[in-house]
């Protein structure tokens, strides 16, 4: 797993502040077309979790920025819990799929992209 974490070191001091947190939690190979799954975590105090879609390896720099654009990406809803996370290969998109409950800490850094079957 790759982990990128907010610091301060000498080349991040040139970021906006502050630097998102970002993990690469999976991926998946489809006909010969390997999808990531990346979290990102950004602000100060009140975090964001944001899950974002890329249809090649993404590379991260200092600032937590990626070196090409994802296909998709949305904010997840803190007061429920993610339970599946669907591919749509027909519009190269992500469905969310929620539960009630909230979401225990470190939950969303175990999420597995899954390929939607409908």
């Amino acid at each position: 797993m790759l982990w990128l974490t907010a610091c301060t070191d000498e080349q991040s001091l040139h970021c906006e502040a502050p630097v998102d947190t970002i993990k690469i939690l999976n991926h998946l190979t489809v006909d010969k077309n390997t999808f990531y799954l990346v979290l990102r975590i950004t602000g100060w105090h009140d975090k964001t979790e944001i899950i974002e879609l890329y249809d090649e390896r993404p590379v991260f720099d200092q600032c937590s920025k990626s070196n090409i654009e994802p296909v998709f990406g949305d904010s997840l809803e803190l007061d429920s819990v993610v339970s599946h996370l669907y591919l749509n290969l027909k519009n190269k998109s992500l469905d969310i799929v929620y539960s009630s409950g909230v979401s225990e800490p470190l939950h969303n850094e175990s999420l597995k992209l899954e390929l939607y079957s409908k």
